[in-house]
Parts: structure tokens; sequence; C-alpha cells
């Protein structure tokens, strides 16, 4: 059994190494390679351990020995889970470790956002004190957060927003009942709410699903946090409505254009380098939930796996 880990691990514990080594012969690499180069590096593994490198179609089909690939992350959008399963490999995600750190971003970025931290900080630095009048904010107590996406993340949020005495809405596919969440149409959750916080996940079907009307449905006055992927937004849209005050702010720790963003240029908006998910504990969850995917393969009883009714 050879697995590798394809791509500069972010956090590589020795305790987990060594427990890979008791599975298998295991390499790193700490690059983020090339399509040629991934696909050269596949080619000789068991299992591959993927955590930057996007793989799409055309590498599955030159891969003969490779059979699982285990994501570091929840996000599955590096790999075409569609054809890797037509090509007879597994992908499985870790679902599970980030949601409480996540949800605790949010409201770093709903704080920062509602009471102007960042200029706040820049006034004080100048040496300013006691300035009042550009600080006005709502409470966020008897006010209603809407949720896009009532997962493992949103029912975290949820329950962090009933501590601040906030109402809250949430939509999901399925209609779902979701306890301490009250669930409407997308369209009610963004008529309604006070702040919108985004929890869906990336991929071709969901790309965009933020469209210009949904924003321009929102309050003046509600506040837009994503800490999943940008791709989900409109942000042409966003931008638009920002820049106009016809939306009070954003958070945002992700976004789709990365290099000359136009929302770069707004003060009512903060940003944060996808790091939502990134505490401590969170990491080293992370690294749990992983080591159990790949064990699980091992064992014949696999977890997690995201692309199962695609599988040849």
């Amino acid at each position: 059994m050879r697995i590798i880990y394809l791509d500069e691990p972010t956090y590589l514990p020795d305790d987990f190494v060594r427990e890979v080594e008791k599975i298998g012969e295991f390499e790193v690499y700490y690059d983020r390679p090339d399509q040629p180069t991934a696909v050269q590096r596949l080619s000789d593994a068991d299992i591959a351990i993927v955590e930057w490198t996007p793989l799409r179609e055309s590498a599955f089909w030159k891969l003969q020995r490779l059979k699982h690939i285990a994501l570091v992350m929840t996000g599955c959008d590096l790999v075409d889970i569609e054809v890797a399963g037509a090509a007879g490999i597994s992908v499985s995600n870790c679902p599970s470790y980030s949601a409480q750190s996540v949800a605790e971003h949010v409201f770093a970025l709903m704080l920062t956002v509602n009471r102007q931290i960042i200029l706040a900080d820049r006034l004080v630095r100048q040496g300013e004190s006691h300035v009042y009048g550009p600080f006005l904010a709502g409470e966020l107590a008897g006010r209603t957060l809407g949720l896009i996406g009532t997962g493992r993340i949103g029912q975290a949020v949820a329950r962090i927003a009933h501590g601040f005495g906030m109402h809250v809405i949430g939509a999901n596919r399925s209609g779902r009942a979701v306890q301490g969440v009250e669930v409407a149409d997308i369209r009610e959750v963004f008529r309604r709410s006070d702040v919108i916080s985004l929890h869906v996940p990336f991929h071709s079907k969901t790309k965009g699903m933020i469209t210009p009307e949904l924003l321009a449905s929102m309050k003046r006055t509600a506040m837009f946090i994503n800490t999943s992927r940008g791709g989900l937004v409109d942000e042409e849209a966003l931008f638009t409505l920002l820049q106009d005050g016809r939306i009070r702010g954003a958070g945002l720790d992700d976004v789709a254009q990365v290099a000359g963003n136009p929302l770069y240029t707004l003060n009512n908006v903060v940003f944060t380098p996808g790091t939502a998910w990134y505490t401590d504990t969170a990491r080293k969850a992370n690294m749990s939930e992983l080591l159990d995917n790949i064990r699980a393969y091992v064992d014949r009883t696999p977890r997690n796996i995201v692309n199962e009714g695609f599988l040849a």
C-alpha cells in the first residue's frame, strides 16, 4: 500500500505521519504541482491525500493504480468527483472538523462589520478618542439571522445566534426541519433577514446561486456574511449594492476574483483570507478525521465518500 500527500500540507503533525506509516509506505510532497506532475505522482499511489491541487477529467483516465482520494477539506470542488467515480476512484472529505471554528468566525465577521471595528481601530491609532458619529450600530439581539444552508456549520451558527438573542431562519435544499431554525424559502430568508450567512458547498450546480435578484431583495440595513466559497455569489451584483449603500456591509472569507477585486475598494466590507476554519482545535480534528477516512477505506468500511453514487 502506497500513500502520498500530493501537495504542501498546511499542518502535518508527527503523530499523524506515524499512524499513516503503520498503514503503508507514505511519501509527502511539499509543493503545489502542476497537472502533469500531479498525474505522475498519483500514478504511483494507491491512496492520495489532496489539499490544494485541482484534479479534472483528463487526469483520472491516466490513473490505473490509484483507488482513493482523501480530501483534507470539507469542500469537494477541487476534484471532478463524477469522473473520478466513473474511473473507479472513491473520494472522501472531512465534513465535521471545522463546524464550530467556522461558526465562531461568522460572528467575528458579523461583529466587525456591524461595529466598524477596522475603522475604529484606525482612528484610535491616529490619536482619536470618543468618536461616536460614524459608529452607530444595531444590536444583534432581537434581529433575524438568515442561514443559507442548515448543515453542521449552519446549525453551529444558529446555536451561537440564540446566545445573542437572535431569531434564526434558514433555507435548505429539502425543506427539512432543523432544530432552532425556522425553515423558509430562500427568497423569504433573503427578504426577512438582518444578517445573511452562507453555508453551501461549491460545485457546478451551486455556482452563482446567490443571484443579483436575491441580493437586491435584502434590507438596506442588512449584512451579508460568506464563510463558504466566493464563487457561490454574483460578486458584481454584491459590489454594486454595497457601493450604493443598498445593503449595509459584508464580511467575506473567500472571493471568486482574488486579484484586483473591486470589492477591495469598499470600506463597508471586511475580508479574511480563508481562515474561518483555522483554529488549533479544528486542525487537530481535521487530522483525526482524515486519518479515520483513510483507515476506513483500507478496512473496506469507507466513510464520508462524496461520490458513492458515481463509482464504477
